[in-house]
């Protein structure tokens, strides 16, 4: 029993034997974990100071979206969500591509040789979330946040005004068609009808309740068609934060990647020390060696 618990003991890797091994060899550790450290700051902080190229700079600027909202008796007649199209057109790789080729927001460069260099550029801006278009808490809007060097601040305005006016005219192509037949066959209905034989169904029974809808289908209509300029309208209320390409996360990244890689190289010479100094595992590892050639 006392045998067996020795056993048990001697397999058993104990804290105290992880401590010892970073113990012995905590001058590579430290030191190597320090340099890549200084190595990262100079990088992130110094150069950008001396090397223009390097002192890259993003923009995060946000945007609201307002939505056009269709009167209570169409939407409910044209089953169409405005605010949902909208928002998923300008999630669209093609039509954030078509805009990237003309105003190139998410590049440094100002000429881009190829279609598809574009387009990867837009599903680099989506996979990084640098392009977000989402549903915004206030009602009818859609909340649009992009991030960009510094230099194309002057060209994001007009990058997610023809975003906005894209979404707007493929809802104009989808809807208008929808809602000048829904007014086309409310007038019909009301034209053979008339207004007399409308007001005394209105109070009659509720089975001539759509005869009276088709009178408001067709006097809402006309109201909204009248106010109609665009779907999804651009607000000028940019809101803008300055963030230096995100250096101190990076510097912590580093020196936290540093650390945990020094300390994997100190257990694996460790490792290999020890397996050196046991005779049985050095012929073990040949012998496997051999078998898998």
């Amino acid at each position: 029993m006392t045998e067996q618990y020795e056993n048990n003991n001697e397999d058993e890797i104990s804290l105290i034997d992880l401590f010892a091994v970073l113990v012995r060899y905590r001058k590579l550790v430290v030191i190597g974990t320090l340099a890549v450290a200084l190595a990262a700051f100079a990088w992130l902080f110094v150069l950008p100071k001396f090397v223009p190229s390097l002192n890259k700079k993003t923009l995060t600027i946000s945007y609201a979206l307002k939505t056009e909202r269709l009167p209570s008796s169409v939407a409910f007649s044209v089953n169409y969500d405005i605010l949902l199209t909208a928002k998923n057109y300008m999630n669209d790789v093609r039509v954030l591509a078509d805009a990237q080729r003309e105003f190139s927001i998410f590049a440094d460069e100002k000429k881009v040789p190829s279609v598809s260099a574009y387009n990867k550029q837009i599903q680099d801006a989506i996979d990084k979330e640098k392009f977000v278009a989402k549903r915004s808490p206030i009602a009818d809007t859609i909340a649009v946040t992009c991030k960009i060097p510094i230099e194309k601040e002057d060209f994001a305005d007009d990058f997610i005004k023809k975003i906005a006016k894209m979404a707007s005219d493929y809802i104009e192509a989808d809807l208008m068609p929808e809602i000048n037949t829904l007014e086309d066959n409310a007038d019909m209905i009301l034209e053979k009808y008339g207004d007399v034989g409308l007001s005394e169904k209105k109070s009659s029974s509720s089975s001539s309740s759509s005869f009276t809808n088709y009178a408001d289908i067709s006097s809402d209509i006309k109201a909204f068609k009248l106010k109609h300029d665009m779907f999804v309208q651009f607000l000028d209320d940019a809101f803008v934060i300055t963030d230096p390409a995100g250096r101190t996360i990076k510097f912590i990244v580093a020196t936290f990647a540093a650390f945990f890689i020094f300390v994997f190289t100190a257990f694996l010479l460790n490792a290999i020390e020890n397996i050196k100094n046991d005779e049985n595992a050095v012929s073990l590892i040949k012998k496997a060696w051999d078998e898998g050639k």
